[in-house]
C-alpha cells in the first residue's frame, strides 16, 4: 500500500509566550514491512531544527523558538509503502509460556511502570483468559484481543493521557490509548514481552476506530516470527493500513509531540491527519527536508514583557491517542 500522510498541528497561546522548546516524534520508522520514501516537516515560526535517534531508535526532531510568539504550526507529510499481510499468528508453533533464557534484549518490555501497572484487577483479567501451559501463544494473544472488545468500551473524554490502566478497569471506557496499555499489561503478566506503538491508520472502509487521529496498538515477541502487532482498540492484527511512527515502553516514550514553554498563557492543540493512497510514487520527492512556515513572531513592550514573568510550563504537547 503506498500512502501520503499529512500531519499538521496547531499550538495557539492565550497570551504571547517566550520561548518553547520541542521535541517531535512524526517520522514514519524504516522497517522491514514498512519504507519510508519521503519526509517533508515544516515548522513556523521559522527555526533551525535538529533530529537525531533516541534509544529505541525512534527519529527525533528538535527546535527551540525564542522569538515571542502566540502560535506555533508543525506540518509531516510522510510518503511511504507498506507490505504487511495479516499475520495467522493462531498457526505459529510458538507456545505459552515463552521460556526464558537470560537474554536482556526484552527485559524493558517485560516490566511494569508508569500507566503499565500490575494490579489484582489485572490478574483477574489474567485469569479469565484461562492460561494454560503448551497452548498456542497465537491464541492467547487473540484471547487478550476478544477479552478487552468484550470487557471494555470506546469512548472520547473518559480517560487522559497520564491515566493508568486502574481507571480503565475501574470505568470501563477509555481510548486506542488505554486498550493498548491494558493489553501490554496482560501480556507482561503472561512473561510474553509487549511494547506500545504509535502510529497512524489509514482508514479501510471507515471500519477503524480512532483513524482520524494519531492512533496506538501493541506488538507482542513471538519467538518464531518476531514482533507482531495486535489493535486492540479495533480487535484486529495490525495490517498494511497501520503506519508505524515510534515504538516504547508505553505511551510516556512516544508522544507526537512534547515540550516546555516560558509564559503565563495556557495552551490549546488542534491535531489533524489527513491520508490517501497513491497510485504511483510522486516525483521529486524529498528523503527529508525542513522547510519553515510563515507564522508571526512579536516585540512586546518593556511593561508586556515584565508581566509575562518567568514561569515556565511543561506540557506534553499532544492529545490523547484516539
Amino acid at each position: 500500500m503506498l500512502l501520503k500522510l499529512t500531519h499538521t498541528t496547531d499550538l495557539t497561546y492565550s497570551d504571547l509566550i517566550s520561548e518553547s522548546v520541542m521535541e517531535l516524534r512524526m517520522v514514519p520508522r524504516q522497517e522491514q514491512d514498512q519504507h519510508r520514501l519521503s519526509f517533508v516537516l515544516a515548522i513556523g515560526p521559522a527555526t533551525a531544527v535538529n533530529s537525531y535517534f533516541d534509544w529505541l531508535g525512534n527519529t527525533v526532531h528538535s527546535f527551540t523558538v525564542n522569538q515571542f510568539h502566540k502560535q506555533i504550526r508543525i506540518v509531516a507529510t510522510s510518503v511511504l509503502e507498506t507490505d504487511r499481510p495479516r499475520k495467522e499468528v493462531e498457526k505459529f508453533a510458538d507456545k505459552w509460556p515463552i521460556p526464558q533464557n537470560g537474554d536482556y534484549a526484552h527485559y524493558d518490555y517485560l516490566q511494569f511502570g508508569g500507566p503499565i501497572v500490575d494490579t489484582p484487577q489485572l490478574r483477574k483479567f489474567v485469569d479469565i483468559l484461562w492460561p494454560t501451559p503448551g497452548m498456542s501463544l497465537g491464541e492467547m494473544a487473540l484471547r487478550m484481543l476478544a477479552l478487552i472488545n468484550d470487557k471494555f468500551t470506546y469512548r472520547k473524554g473518559v480517560t487522559t493521557a497520564a491515566s493508568p490502566i486502574t481507571d480503565l478497569i475501574e470505568k470501563g471506557e477509555g481510548v486506542c490509548q488505554d486498550f493498548t496499555h491494558m493489553m501490554i499489561g496482560l501480556s507482561r503478566a503472561l512473561g510474553i514481552p509487549a511494547r506500545y506503538v504509535s502510529g497512524l491508520v489509514h482508514p479501510d472502509k471507515e471500519r477503524f476506530r480512532g483513524f482520524t487521529q494519531t492512533h496506538a496498538w501493541c506488538e507482542l515477541y513471538f519467538p518464531s516470527a518476531g514482533w507482531v502487532g495486535f489493535d486492540p482498540t479495533n480487535n484486529c492484527i495490525v495490517g498494511a493500513n497501520f503506519v508505524k511512527v515510534a515504538i516504547g515502553r508505553d505511551y510516556r516514550d512516544v508522544p507526537p509531540n512534547r515540550g516546555v514553554f516560558r509564559g503565563k498563557a495556557t495552551e490549546t492543540i488542534d491535531v489533524t491527519v489527513h491520508s490517501e493512497e497513491l497510485a504511483s510514487v510522486p516525483s521529486e520527492l524529498a528523503a527529508e527536508r525542513v522547510q519553515p512556515l510563515t507564522i508571526n513572531t512579536f516585540q512586546p513592550t518593556y511593561a508586556g514583557h515584565r508581566e509575562m514573568g518567568n514561569q515556565q510550563v511543561e506540557v506534553q504537547q499532544q492529545q490523547q491517542q484516539q
